[in-house]
């Protein structure tokens, strides 16, 4: 392999890496409906642990179940290519990298550093931070004037929490 010839891997793969951040922010915006739902005064921080750990984990299997069947539906056969596989796995991990922070603030609660209530609204508060910053990544983007840019990643910011609102009103 020549010095000039780059190697193709995920990293270097625009579509892998619209994947790693479509999966990024959906997971960001699920665990914010369950971040909004708990109700510190009525849980313990293990529960609260046991609510957002067990959404990411459950997101991340199941993403990783749809991909495969998908796959298996749409080329009639078994994904046997490793690669492709370490692929899927890279991928959906955003699903649980998204509540790290989360578990990790409700940690410091469990070992009573802060209250779940102070860690469950930093959480929040860190998420939301987070998906405005990407709505304003997003919205800049398209290289427009500095109002239009604010006026799309409103939208999308409304969009954003428009979901978590639905999500919070049917249930999840």
């Amino acid at each position: 392999m020549t010095a000039t010839k780059k190697r193709r891997t995920p990293v270097n793969d625009l579509e892998f890496r619209i994947e790693l951040l479509k999966e990024r922010i959906y997971a960001t915006l699920a665990l914010l409906a369950v971040l909004w739902t708990i109700d510190p005064g009525h849980t313990s921080a293990a529960k609260a642990a046991g609510l957002i750990g067990g959404t990411a984990l459950s997101l991340w299997v199941a993403s990783i179940v749809a991909a495969q069947m998908s796959y298996r539906i749409v080329t009639q056969q078994l994904q046997t290519d490793r690669r492709k596989a370490d692929r899927q796995f890279a991928q959906h991990a955003q699903l649980l990298s998204a509540a790290v922070f989360p578990l990790f603030l409700v940690g410091l609660a469990y070992i009573h550093v802060i209250s779940l209530s102070l860690a469950i609204d930093l959480a929040i508060g860190a998420s939301m931070l987070l998906f405005i910053g990407w709505s304003l990544l997003s919205a800049k983007a398209l290289h427009t004037k500095r109002l239009n840019t604010l006026i799309i990643a409103g939208i999308e910011l409304a969009v954003g929490l428009a979901i978590v609102w639905l999500k919070l009103t049917i249930g999840h």
